[in-house]
């Protein structure tokens, strides 16, 4: 016959995993309605000033560890720092731990179309589908600390890449940006490194509490400047302003 202390050792481990698989499930059940709660009190409304989203559908799941948002016909439209501007994706999806930092990873497919405003003020719109397109944002204690987005083969008769990148890092005086663009059609290939000064006009948009319109006019009044670090390719991107 087992003693007490053998039987111990023989149940204690499973009542323990047995304990941490309800803990886990109660917390993603938790975390997912209030997911889908923030999700609800988003559609149609402003995500941050200026910026507005919606979308056809959407499913939540991922369990255990994770949150993950499908959606259909996603849409975003605000605006930016000359006008209007707008995305809509055929199909979107959003990850994201229920533990660890707090990470996005972002998926977009089918078709895209995108509207925006050049700096005279003109209206400029483009489709294109993507081969692959993958963004992820990472968020700190002051707001947005890191952006990026990868976008592979986009194939459109207005844009055409063969692989399109944007990364965005806030740093200790300001934000670090860089884009490359390689093979665009009819021109060269370009890739730009740049930062702009003046942390503290940066800061309130990166919390999510200010409009880009509105950031970028206190940056200005800071006297904000742009340097760039590095410069490879002249394209004429003029279409795109």
């Amino acid at each position: 016959m087992f003693n007490y202390s053998s039987r111990f050792w023989l149940y204690a481990p499973t009542a323990l995993f047995l304990t941490l698989a309800i803990a886990v499930m109660i917390h993603w059940w938790l975390a997912a309605d209030a997911f889908e709660k923030r999700l609800a009190a988003l559609k149609g409304h402003e995500a941050i000033p200026g910026v507005t989203l919606d979308w056809s559908s959407v499913q939540v799941g991922g369990f255990p560890f994770r949150l993950d948002a499908d959606f259909t016909n996603f849409r975003i439209q605000g605006t930016g720092a000359h006008g209007p501007f707008s995305w809509r994706s055929e199909k979107f999806a959003m990850h994201g731990l229920t533990y660890g930092r707090s990470q996005t990873v972002y998926e977009a497919a089918g078709r895209q179309r995108v509207s925006w405003t050049g700096a005279e003020g003109n209206a400029h719109a483009a489709s294109f589908l993507p081969g692959s397109m993958r963004g992820s944002s990472i968020l700190d204690a002051q707001g947005l600390k890191r952006f990026d987005l990868d976008i592979a083969d986009m194939a459109g008769r207005d844009l055409a890449f063969t692989r399109f990148q944007f990364h965005m890092r806030k740093g200790p005086t300001g934000l670090d940006l860089m884009l490359k663009a390689d093979a665009l059609a009819q021109t060269a290939n370009l890739q730009v490194y740049a930062s702009l000064d003046q942390a503290e006009a940066w800061a309130p948009l990166l919390r999510g509490e200010i409009s880009w319109p509105q950031a970028d006019a206190a940056w200005r009044a800071k006297g904000g400047k742009a340097t760039l670090s590095q410069l490879t390719g002249t394209p004429d991107l003029s279409p795109l302003y």
